[in-house]
């Protein structure tokens, strides 16, 4: 028969604990006597396990040493091992090390730590490979305990506690700081260091100039214009091409109230012009007197000589903009806005010719600043605008700052922004502006209308 060292050998371990009994016992016996290699391992395995045996023998205590052992080891246990927060022992995985001082970092130690419980609860490749679910709850239910076990400790507990505190009243305080700087900036003065971004809706006008005394218009007479009972008139324009030189003095074009097609122009028409339409201005005609005169056309208060334009804008003639003539803004005359002449807002008056002046007397119908009126416009009702769903993904904060007109009619008009915000939230404000509800301001007992800066902060907390 063969002998296999192989089979032999692993068998040797059985054969020197005593563990093969009888015939077994026998044949294992004669193939190791068959082989040298395997009686030299056998020799070998025998003496190791005698020498051990006879090194224990010597180390154990006696037999009277075990008496009252376990009683002794509890009490000693007890002495040395911290109990946690709860009561209870500080060691959930029953390691205990009377000293805790390893030259390793942070990080290692950590690393270190989280295998060993890996290797408590089983967690290898093959048992993810076997049952994936099964794995990743004893993960769960492993890497749970460790971390109640870590965090129910004393120490750590009233550290994690203390560090929880720390941060939720620093937080509180930087949101309260917060919201005192918004109110402090609301209540601050709207006025100052305003810079102009651009406007909503129709132009904010500027401020007139007060209208000469007397009735408005250069022709002869008291009365208002072309209604049949005499009425006041008003509205004003102005124009230029943007000239360096004053407007120059001349003759009002063609006064009509039908809107302008050709502004006037102090130079002289091109030769043959494709076009055969006269300038005119938007100006009742009954407020002004036709000048014959074959004189080039300009602002008839004018001292300048060279022909000029002016250096307003928007075709016409003067300072203002808009077509018209003079340092208003529109396709009429003088100070005032829209057309027809007077000051403040378009109106056609009545009771004939009128002529004289621009108007004269206070202007009720168009905005006054706050330190203007004898009362102030009152809000009562100001919705908030909201965020918008652009502006949360991408965190944008800040103040978005309008100025309108609160009418003498109670509506808001004439929004211009000037300062905005992206993401919608700019569109936003002048929304929740449109819906504010007030009382409109007073002067001289009458409702006037009365300019108003609004601010809407936008914050994510």
């Amino acid at each position: 028969m063969r002998h296999d060292c192989q089979a032999t050998e692993e068998s040797l371990v059985e054969l020197v604990f005593g563990e093969v009994e009888g015939g077994a016992r026998e044949a294992l016996l004669e193939e190791v006597v068959r082989c040298e290699r395997c009686a030299a391992r056998y020799r070998s395995m025998a003496e190791t396990l005698r020498v051990f045996d006879e090194a224990a023998e010597t180390s154990l205590p006696a037999e009277s040493f075990w008496d009252g052992y376990e009683e002794r080891l509890r009490r000693r246990m007890a002495q040395e091992i911290r109990t946690d927060f709860w009561g209870q022992p500080a060691f959930a995985r029953g390691e205990y090390r009377l000293t805790f001082v390893e030259d390793v970092g942070l990080a290692r130690r950590l690393a270190k730590e989280l295998k060993a419980v890996g290797r408590e609860a089983g967690l290898t490749f093959p048992e993810f490979k076997r049952d994936p679910f099964g794995f990743v709850a004893r993960s769960a239910e492993a890497y749970g305990r460790a971390g109640w076990g870590f965090f129910s400790q004393r120490n750590v507990a009233l550290a994690t506690t203390s560090a929880f505190l720390f941060v939720s009243l620093l937080l509180g305080t930087v949101f309260a700081l917060e919201r005192l700087r918004a109110r402090q900036l609301a209540s601050a003065n709207p006025y100052e260091n305003l810079e102009l971004v651009g406007y909503v809706g129709n132009e904010i006008p500027r401020e007139q100039p007060e209208p000469d005394k007397g009735p408005a218009g250069t022709n002869e007479g008291k009365g208002g214009g072309s209604k049949p009972k005499y009425e006041k008139p008003s509205g004003g324009g102005g124009g230029g091409r943007q000239e360096q030189a004053p407007a120059s003095a001349g003759k009002l074009p063609t006064a009509t109230l039908n809107p302008t097609i050709v502004t006037a122009s102090p130079k002289p028409a091109p030769p043959n012009p494709h076009l055969g339409v006269l300038p005119t201005v938007q100006v009742d005609p009954m407020l002004v007197k036709v000048d014959p005169r074959e004189i080039p056309y300009g602002v008839p208060n004018s001292t300048a000589t060279e022909p000029s334009s002016g250096p307003g804008r928007g075709g016409g003639m003067g300072d203002g903009s808009g077509g018209g003539v003079g340092t208003g803004d529109g396709t009429g005359a003088g100070p005032g806005r829209g057309y027809n002449m007077g000051g403040g807002d378009p109106n056609v008056g009545g009771g004939g010719p009128g002529g004289g002046g621009g108007g004269g007397a206070i202007d009720y119908t168009r905005p006054f600043k706050q330190n203007d009126v004898s009362v102030r416009a009152l809000i009562t009702f100001k919705p908030e605008p909201g965020f918008t769903e652009e502006a949360r993904q991408q965190n944008v904060t800040g103040t978005v700052r309008l100025r309108a007109i609160l009418s003498a009619g109670g509506e808001v008009t004439n929004i211009s922004v000037v300062k905005g915000l992206p993401s919608g939230l700019t569109e936003k404000a002048i929304a929740a502006a449109r819906q504010i509800k007030f009382r409109p301001a007073q002067k001289d007992g009458r409702a006037v209308s009365q300019y108003v800066v609004l601010e809407y902060n936008f914050n994510i907390y």
